[in-house]
């Protein structure tokens, strides 16, 4: 399953039930990313011109939380200078769990509460997100539905999920939110049931049901949700954006950019574009150079690359001066 990140209002959940720590998973190596991730940590792509963990490090401060635990591993150097970023202006305090060998998503829970246990995750409820999604869902109310249902977790699901969720696992879940099982998807990639969009807010009972294996939270905490009946869904309808694999990041992009979320461009800083040459519906990362006569078109460039002059990228990922089909 996908995970997710945040960017929302806590106006409206009850006095003192908005959590205010979070967990923040951006240890992954991106490997769906290709090329795009050798060199960079996937939390640390633009989204919109700025580093998709960094919008949701400031989503998590404009929300209420002040105490975030950030799990590093693949190139945890292109990561630290958005978490000083975040320290310095967004009211943050941000523990780090360095993690040798990457851990999963089970596995990194179980290391940052063994390390920051009684300063982040027993104090009361707390967010799980992670650094290569975000959502902007309303918080405040999926705070104010956790803190009413009285149940352990509550996890951020989409009714109708969309190609984005093609091939990912669905949450089955009873009229009051229940969550009943978590199926395959069909034989067309889509299943029955909800999306989970990757947000979760967990009390700190529920990790006793917390084993740490290598794997993900749905194959560890949350079947024990289920056994328990104790782990509810928050329907949500706001946008989404998920950018495991390149297409994905160009579609996230360009969704985003349509909707005019962000007022930033999808060219990098450092870029230099030729001035007859063209750039529709694509992402250029840090130091791209596009030269004359050139056109990019619905591609994503990675870092440094130079786009040669009079060469056609259309539907692409262009790296190592070359382009691969996204």
């Amino acid at each position: 399953m996908a995970s997710g990140a945040v960017a929302a209002d806590p106006q409206g959940a009850p006095p003192g039930s908005f959590p205010s720590r979070a967990m923040v998973f951006a240890a992954g190596r991106g490997e769906r990313m290709g090329p795009l991730t050798e060199r960079l940590a996937k939390p640390a792509l633009p989204l919109g011109g700025v580093p998709l963990l960094t919008r949701l490090l400031r989503g998590l401060a404009a929300a209420g939380v002040t105490e975030a635990v950030v799990n590093l591993h693949h190139r945890p150097e292109t990561v630290e200078p958005l978490l000083r970023d975040a320290e310095r202006g967004g009211g943050l305090t941000i523990h780090r769990s360095p993690e040798p060998e990457l851990l999963g998503t089970s596995g990194g829970l179980s290391r940052a509460v063994e390390r920051f246990g009684e300063a982040v995750f027993r104090r009361g409820p707390f967010w799980i997100v992670n650094g290569d999604t975000l959502t902007l869902a309303d918080l405040g109310a999926m705070a104010a539905f956790h803190a009413g249902h009285g149940g352990e977790a509550t996890l951020l699901a989409v009714a109708d999920p969309g190609p984005a969720f093609a091939g990912e696992r669905r949450l089955a879940a009873a009229t009051d939110g229940t969550i009943l099982d978590l199926t395959d998807p069909g034989d067309d990639g889509f299943g029955e049931g909800f999306g989970f969009a990757g947000v979760w807010i967990v009390e700190p009972m529920a990790l006793r049901l917390l084993r740490g294996g290598p794997g993900g939270l749905s194959g560890d905490l949350l079947p024990g949700l289920i056994r328990t009946g104790t782990a509810r869904v928050f329907p949500t309808e706001a946008p989404w954006f998920e950018i495991g694999t390149p297409r994905r990041y160009l579609e996230a992009s360009l969704a985003a950019a349509e909707a005019g979320l962000f007022p930033e461009d999808s060219v990098s800083p450092g870029c230099v574009v030729a001035p007859d040459a063209v750039v529709e519906d694509s992402v250029l990362l840090d130091g791209v150079r596009v030269e004359a006569g050139a056109r990019v078109a619905r591609s994503v460039v990675a870092a440094g690359e130079v786009v040669p002059a009079g060469a056609e990228i259309r539907d692409a990922l262009f790296a190592g001066g070359a382009a691969h089909v996204l």
